[in-house]
């Protein structure tokens, strides 16, 4: 576990004996799929007093921490901020029972404008997105397999609520710590759709809580009171829309007591008096919990997996052959680990790319000490150790310790309050009491404690490139001097796939390709290259869309379709001639109106731009002479056929 980068605040001296306080506060922090982190603060980051004023919520891009914008001021503190699957929501809910959803305007990270707010009057302990019932995973059986879509299987996952047509809606559920299960649907008309329950038969007191999502569509969650010699309680909670009201259906599993209190003689003192954080292994499996104990004794992280046991009979009755003997499912302890400090935060992944039994994944958990422990899942073994170093350092230029102007002051470090893996699970992001980040480099799950490989590598950006998860953390990890090599082989796997899948995907293709070219001190031109490319295709995607034939009824195929016939036509003499071509089309299956033809002007004044440039740099483009940016010596054949197929439109439009 390698340390990146740390964004510490900013103090500003001002004259006043107690400059030296900096105040602390519970932080909270949230990342999304397109790696944009969402955390909040109890002071303004543009304030270097570090005052208490409100409670704020920040987004930033992980790739420019420092640029944070900030969603909102609140007065009340934030216990959980969910970003959703598209990174463009995100779920905002306090302790007094307020969960608003806010979005972005025009997808833009520094602009954000409220959906919705809700009031429950509840303290909201944990919340989250409904699943749309998508989740792909790499098939172990068929991992050499070149086609991604035998190599990658698409998982049986029920969405949470179904409209008509097995459709998923879209909404979010949160717990409170009474019992209470809050849950809000937002509809595609605008409206909303609320409606609540009691978690179990009676309404009971939670302190920690976590939830995750069964293949089923419903939800699973374990509770807590946060007392050690009490028990761990299981939830199966299914959600139902019928005729504009939301059902909610909660049914109680077993139970378990933590183990630390199971092997505590009686009479005996307990080392640890209560439970601090609780979480499933995957929020996309419920084959496990982690959870973690902490008392005077300092802490111990205790491992829980479900397991199939066949229910045993006295011997009188039990004439039952083993084949047909009864199975039920219930908690068993696996492994713990114990340290003589306590923690403060936890971290597990979202999900995972294998489809395994159990998948592998690393469970991260911050102590007192500001140590972070790496434990691999297989017995909880430490994969790496890691010491954070939270101090904030400032410019006084009125320091009691010195009287030279410009020194520098350390201040006492903060503790880690919240953490939370990138979805890849390539990286750890850690926020402490002060809202400082802190970003680490994680080692691949397949390999404990090795460096990535270029397999493992290839592996995550094909999965990224089938589900549009961000790559930023991937690219994070690789080494400079196999980049190049990981990108040939990238081309080569991606030229595999079929021409339906690969039209589908050329553009995030040709963004990750564009990613990795710009870590190279020569890949300037190449990465141009590949976003010139994904604007080329872009444009000649409109153009085409604009098309229709005169009379459907008489043609089977489209202007554009017929185009590419007569350009893919052997037969045709001289068919790379412009006017050629075009006595071969019809004119009136090219017009379009006026104002869509205005509109279009830029579009294709940039077609002929790239046209001349292309031709103005030919002769450059040699692979013992330097490349310019724009079209580079590999992608011309694929660059002239689209640029071909695009001429004789501009000219009909034109005309």
């Amino acid at each position: 576990m390698d340390h990146i980068y740390s964004v510490l605040r900013r103090i500003t001296p001002v004259p006043s004996t107690n400059t030296d306080w900096i105040t602390e506060g519970k932080s909270v922090i949230s990342v999304s799929s397109k790696n944009t982190i969402a955390f909040t603060s109890t002071t303004d980051l543009r304030d270097g007093t570090a005052k208490i004023s409100r409670i704020h919520v920040y987004v930033a891009d992980l790739n420019m921490p420092w640029e944070a914008y900030e969603v909102l001021s609140h007065n009340e503190d934030i216990t959980c901020l969910e970003w959703d699957i598209s990174a463009t929501k995100l779920l905002i809910a306090d302790a007094v029972g307020c969960i608003q959803v806010w979005g972005m305007k025009d997808f833009l990270l520094n602009e954000w404008a409220q959906i919705t707010s809700t009031m429950f009057e509840e303290y909201i302990l944990a919340a989250a997105w409904f699943h749309n019932g998508k989740k792909i995973a790499l098939n172990m059986e068929k991992k050499d397999n070149p086609l991604y879509l035998e190599k990658y299987s698409f998982i049986r996952f029920g969405p949470s609520v179904k409209q008509f047509g097995s459709k998923p809606s879209e909404g979010l559920i949160a717990i409170t710590t009474t019992g209470m299960v809050f849950v809000i649907i937002l509809q595609s008309d605008g409206n909303i759709i609320t409606a609540a329950e009691m978690l179990g038969q009676f309404r009971s007191k939670i302190k920690v809580v976590d939830l995750c999502y069964a293949k089923s569509g419903d939800f699973l969650i374990v509770t807590t009171d946060g007392l050690v010699q009490s028990s761990v309680h299981c939830y199966r909670v299914g959600l139902k829309v019928v005729q504009d009201e939301c059902i909610i259906t909660c049914e109680a599993f077993s139970s378990f007591f933590l183990n630390c209190h199971a092997t505590c003689l009686s009479g005996e003192k307990q080392a640890y008096t209560k439970v601090t954080h609780l979480k499933f292994i995957l929020r996309e499996a419920a084959d496990a919990v982690v959870i973690t104990a902490s008392g005077p004794s300092g802490s111990t992280v205790e491992l829980w997996e479900l397991r199939e046991k066949p229910v045993t009979f006295h011997k009188m009755f039990n004439n039952v052959s083993l084949e047909r003997q009864p199975k039920t499912v219930v908690w068993q302890h696996h492994t713990s680990s114990t340290s003589p400090s306590t923690v403060v935060a936890m971290a597990t992944p979202r999900l995972s790319i294998y489809d395994a039994s159990p998948p592998p994944s690393y469970i991260l958990v911050a102590y007192k000490d500001n140590s972070i422990k790496c434990f691999y899942r297989e017995s909880l073994q430490l994969a790496c150790n890691i010491s954070v170093n939270t101090g904030t350092h400032r410019r006084d230029e009125h320091t009691m310790y010195s009287h030279q102007q410009g020194m520098k002051q350390y201040l006492h470090g903060a503790a880690i309050s919240d953490m939370q893996l990138s979805w890849t699970g390539c990286t750890l992001v850690a926020i402490d009491s002060l809202s400082q980040l802190f970003l680490y480099r994680l080692c691949p799950v397949t390999d404990i404690g090795g460096p990535m490989t270029t397999s493992y590598a290839l592996t995550v950006l094909e999965y990224c490139l089938m589900t549009g998860t961000d790559w930023w953390d991937v690219v994070l990890s690789l080494r400079p001097g196999w980049i190049e090599n990981l990108c040939e082989k990238f081309t080569d796997s991606f030229n595999r796939q079929p021409a339906a899948a690969q039209q589908g995907w050329i553009s995030r293709y040709l963004s990750i390709k564009g990613s990795l070219y710009r870590c190279l001190s020569n890949g300037l031109a190449k990465a141009g290259d590949c976003h010139a490319l994904i604007m080329l295709n872009a444009i000649s995607a409109a153009m085409k869309s604009l098309l229709r034939p005169r009379d459907l009824s008489s043609q089977d195929k489209g202007p554009a379709e017929n185009l590419s016939a007569i350009l893919n036509s052997k037969d045709t003499e001289g068919v790379y001639q412009m006017d050629k071509v075009l006595l071969h089309l019809e004119s009136k299956e090219f017009t379009v109106e006026p104002p869509i033809l205005q509109s279009l002007q830029h579009l294709t004044q940039w077609v002929a731009d790239c046209a001349l440039y292309l031709l103005a740099t030919l002769p450059y483009q040699s692979p013992n002479h330097n490349r310019y940016p724009g079209v580079s010596y590999d992608c011309i054949p694929n660059v002239l056929i689209t640029l071909i197929k695009m001429f004789p439109t501009c000219m009909l439009f034109k005309n």
